[in-house]
């Protein structure tokens, strides 16, 4: 049995919570999982996510003011051997939470305005995107501050003459994680390549 913990928190810019009820749905055809949501960003230093083996976090770091004890409960949680899989808002984070930074990859530091942009797959041959097409999303394009050290670069989207990672995976430690730049707001939600997107990182999370 897998136990995964989704951490949603909507706030003035992301419906995030929206996103924790979509998961919760497209979860439950997966009969080896246990998965819990909670909207309470202390879920991270409580004894809780000691029990999960994967932790999803949908919350803007930046909203929720990510405190160094969080930060590092999230570091000792992949090191130890569990996988970390941020989307969106996971990069959004204080430049002063530098440690954090290294784990999840890479820090936003602005975006595109809010537009439908195409998303091309860069490794076919992963199993998160093996086989995928390339498609369109209209989101917000992230920038990051950063090449991702030490990680696998899976999908890109161009802007500002840049192509920027949408989706990669890194390890560290005895953990893995797992970065999706897409979800802004429900627009996003509802794209059935961002739901692949999703779906096919936990499940490499659990059979890797």
């Amino acid at each position: 049995m897998t136990d995964i913990l989704i951490l949603t928190k909507t706030d003035q810019y992301h419906p995030s919570e929206a996103l924790g009820v979509a998961l919760m749905e497209w979860l439950k055809p997966y009969g080896s999982v246990r998965a819990e949501e909670s909207h309470d960003k202390t879920v991270v230093t409580s004894d809780r996510l000691a029990q999960a083996d994967i932790l999803v976090t949908c919350v803007d770091w930046n909203a929720q003011a990510m405190t160094e004890e969080e930060g590092n409960a999230l570091i000792r949680f992949v090191e130890s051997g569990n996988t970390l899989v941020g989307i969106h808002g996971a990069t959004a984070v204080s430049a002063e939470r530098t440690r954090y930074i290294d784990l999840i990859g890479a820090r936003v530091t602005h975006h595109s305005p809010y537009h439908e942009f195409p998303v091309v797959i860069r490794d076919k041959s992963h199993p998160i995107t093996a086989d995928m097409s390339d498609f369109k999303i209209t989101d917000e394009l992230y920038c990051m501050d950063r090449p991702i050290a030490g990680g696998t670069v899976l999908a890109t989207a161009h802007w500002a003459d840049k192509d920027e990672p949408m989706l990669y995976v890194r390890s560290q430690g005895k953990g893995k994680v797992i970065y999706n730049a897409l979800g802004h707001d429900m627009k996003a939600y509802d794209n059935p390549a961002f739901r692949a997107f999703v779906l096919r990182s936990i499940e490499w999370a659990m059979n890797k």
